[in-house]
């Protein structure tokens, strides 16, 4: 089920200032930069509007560095004409920032910071009529129940769902009423905060399709000119990636079940679609494997050849592919946990949306229980 085509307007300056990635935000950023005489340009290196620029690459910097995302709390006053305009036109500068990088990490990580601030938000500061009103942007319908649930069209839960982990997530384990899925509390939140995390991936989603439409009509001028401010963002970024928790020593106990079951597939000589083949290399890469023993894997492949194999894992290698997450793996079968051949806990974590967070989370369990099991040194 698509969005509303012509989404309610919302004509709130807080609001759109506030939320300046809603489609109805696109005017008050339009309005902004008439009334001010600002154009795409101008916003680059024009003094007066440096105030924006820094409030962008906080957006942006906190989007690369922060687990938690955007902050949802700022200095920037929204209810005053200045505050608005200055959050606004942030939030433009930051998104054609990522654009100029055509880097789908970047993209990826910047959407995700925007979405996850909508989602800590919408679910607390909110009051049910105002949330009604943002929550009607991104789905087909939306109503309270009789218990006082938020309930959401099936389709529309049907086609969100997938991108989110967790049980809660699954429609089998949703209540039904009359084609409406319910969303009841769980795991600490209301019925508030679960349809904010539902509309999280339909904020998310937008803001990629965006980007991306923006990447094709990017002039190599205008590219050039934001080259500085993408090279000091794109650095940061692989600095962060640099300084992340290290996969080196993981064992094979450690490995998440797409890539147990990945890996034993091959050993059988069962084919494996190209998605799987991908992520296998991708994540051997990431667990500090060479390339021939991610080669290895791979010698009983119905279709092997060792040129072949050898020339794409050299590509995967080279290029630092990062592994697929688990909402890609669940819709190409390549996660036995989604399918139910494989139990596991930790899979069914609603946090737990990429394989490398199950390494990391499995890791540090054994670090902790070798720190518990440890001789502790005799007293003198």
């Amino acid at each position: 089920m698509p969005m509303p085509l012509q989404p309610k307007p919302i004509e709130d300056a807080v609001v759109t200032a506030r939320y300046p990635f809603l489609p109805q935000a696109s005017a008050a950023i339009k309005a902004h930069m008439e009334a001010n005489s600002v154009d795409l340009e101008s916003l680059v290196d024009t003094e007066w509007l440096e105030a924006v620029r820094v409030r962008a690459r906080v957006r942006l910097v906190e989007s690369v560095v922060s687990k938690e995302g955007i902050d949802t709390t700022t200095t920037v006053d929204i209810h005053t004409p200045y505050g608005q305009m200055v959050e606004c036109l942030s939030f433009l500068y930051a998104m054609i920032t990522v654009c100029a990088s055509f880097d789908e990490r970047l993209l990826a990580r910047w959407a995700e910071g925007e979405s996850g601030r909508a989602d800590q938000l919408w679910g607390t500061i909110e009051s049910e009529k105002s949330f009604q009103r943002l929550a009607e942007t991104y789905l087909s319908d939306i109503r309270i129940g009789e218990d006082g649930y938020w309930e959401v069209p099936m389709t529309d839960f049907i086609e969100i769902c997938p991108k989110i982990s967790g049980a809660y997530w699954r429609l089998p384990n949703r209540p039904v009423r009359q084609g409406w899925v319910i969303l009841s509390p769980a795991s600490g939140e209301n019925s508030q905060q679960r349809l904010a995390r539902l509309l999280k991936e339909r904020i998310r989603t937008r803001l990629i399709e965006d980007c991306r439409k923006r990447m094709e009509l990017m002039d190599e001028a205008f590219v050039g000119r934001m080259a500085e401010e993408v090279g000091r963002i794109v650095g940061l970024l692989k600095h962060q990636a640099s300084t992340e928790v290290s996969f080196t020593s993981a064992d094979e106990e450690d490995w998440p079940p797409c890539m147990r079951e990945i890996s034993t597939q091959l050993a059988q000589s069962v084919n494996v679609n190209h998605v799987g083949r991908v992520f296998l290399a991708s994540i051997s890469r990431v667990i500090g494997l060479t390339i021939d023993e991610a080669q290895a894997f791979f010698v009983n492949a119905p279709d092997y050849s060792v040129e072949t194999t050898r020339y794409q894992l050299t590509h995967v290698y080279e290029n630092e592919y990062t592994p697929a997450g688990c909402p890609k793996l669940q819709i190409n079968a390549c996660c036995p946990v989604s399918r139910g051949d494989v139990k596991s806990d930790l899979c069914n974590r609603e946090w737990m949306d990429h394989p490398l967070k199950y390494l990391r989370a499995r890791q540090r369990a054994k670090h902790r229980e070798g720190q518990q099991s440890a001789p502790q040194a005799p007293q003198e």
